[in-house]
């Protein structure tokens, strides 16, 4: 790579990136067992030190990447979108009561995460003709009809979680082209207005809902958990217990407390890692990771500010949408204060689809930053 490539590259947004993954590291091996000896915990680790290091080359591809060409295939990579969501429904691995999983080579490949990012290339691509002009509610069909169409196939795995990250991406593309603001949280309003109208209507008179029993039980189970705490409610109580024993200052590193060391906590590596690490590090260590992980979001902010084309912007503003939200998202299930959606904490969660796709799109950024002027590339 030429030296301008390395003298342009944003190292503070890579310096943090691989700060949450290695301080994931520590965290999926501490929330899996109680020692590094654990053939369980070594397996863990060495399988997310691996996703680490290929997400690393991964990154590095994107960066060298200009971002245009990614924008030059954006049809193309829609449709691999596609056909990807739509072979998971076919030739996908069950597991957990979800089909999400393509094995390959003994890897199971997750396309709902890759999808993310080929969605956000899509919208960005659309809308950049004609970025800062959109005002109008007409304009907004069409981005939002294409992002529903994977949104549905990801919820139809089911991953309910995931295609709402699909919508924070539709929302993220579409503010930084220039839709108001007001008018968006006026349709999320309407969307939570409509979907409880939906849920009380079908409870009380019996509509039906594009729903599983599962799912419609954790969506209630929020509200009062401790009305089926051996089942629907099971994943927020043992998860609140996790965080509050954790106090301010944590139990420490492999000491797990109970909830770990018995398994009472559900997926502690995985869906509940923040819980997990609000166990080990009190409150001092979760804040401390959604400070590191906010951090990382406002880097990616400050590479919209500088992006030399609306392209790059939109692109930035939708990658950043995604972090963001999935961040929240991770963090209020944990706590309770939303229905359990299953979506990992970026950089932090278990997993190496999930782990590739952050590293990807802290690829994508650093090649918008990287090419902020013209004149270098």
């Amino acid at each position: 790579m030429p030296p301008r490539f390395w003298r342009n590259f944003d190292w503070s947004l890579l310096a943090l990136s691989l700060l949450a993954s290695a301080a994931g590291v520590v965290a999926i091996a501490s929330a899996t067992g109680t020692s590094l000896h654990d053939p369980s915990v070594a397996a863990f680790v060495k399988r997310q030190i691996e996703a680490m290091v290929l997400g690393l080359g991964v990154l590095l591809v994107c960066a060298a990447i200009d971002y245009h060409t990614w924008a030059r295939w954006h049809r193309a990579l829609y449709v691999l979108l596609l056909a990807l969501l739509g072979a998971v429904l076919i030739i996908g691995r069950h597991n957990y009561g979800a089909q999400r999983w393509i094995p390959i080579a003994g890897f199971d490949f997750q396309p709902s995460e890759f999808g993310k990012l080929l969605l956000v290339i899509w919208l960005a691509a659309m809308l950049a003709p004609r970025a800062g002009q959109i005002r109008h509610w007409t304009q907004a069909i069409w981005p939002t009809l294409t992002a529903a169409v994977p949104a549905a196939l990801v919820a139809r795995e089911p991953d309910l979680g995931t295609g709402l990250i699909y919508a924070a991406a539709l929302v993220g593309v579409l503010y930084a082209a220039g839709f108001p603001g007001e008018r968006i949280v006026l349709v999320l309003v309407l969307l939570v207005g409509g979907g409880s109208a939906a849920v009380y209507a079908h409870l009380h008179y019996h509509l039906p809902l594009p729903l599983k029993s599962y799912q419609l039980g954790r969506l209630l189970s929020f509200i009062n958990p401790q009305a089926d705490p051996q089942n629907t409610g099971w994943h927020i109580i043992q998860s609140e217990m996790a965080i509050g024993s954790g106090r301010v200052f944590g139990t420490g590193l492999f000491s797990g407390g109970v909830n770990n060391q018995l398994q009472f906590l559900p997926e502690p590596q995985t869906d509940f890692v923040f819980a997990s690490i609000s166990n080990i590090g009190g409150f001092i260590g979760g804040t401390g990771v959604l400070a590191l992980l906010g951090l990382i979001v406002w880097r990616a902010l400050r590479c919209m500010t500088v992006a030399r084309d609306a392209l790059g912007g939109l692109l930035v503003g939708g990658v950043a949408a995604i972090l963001a939200f999935q961040t929240l998202l991770n963090a209020a299930v944990a706590l309770g204060v939303v229905p359990v959606t299953g979506v990992p904490l970026p950089f932090f969660s278990y997993g190496g689809s999930a782990c590739l796709a952050n590293f990807a799109a802290v690829g994508i950024l650093e090649s918008v930053y990287i090419r902020r002027k013209r004149i270098q590339f």
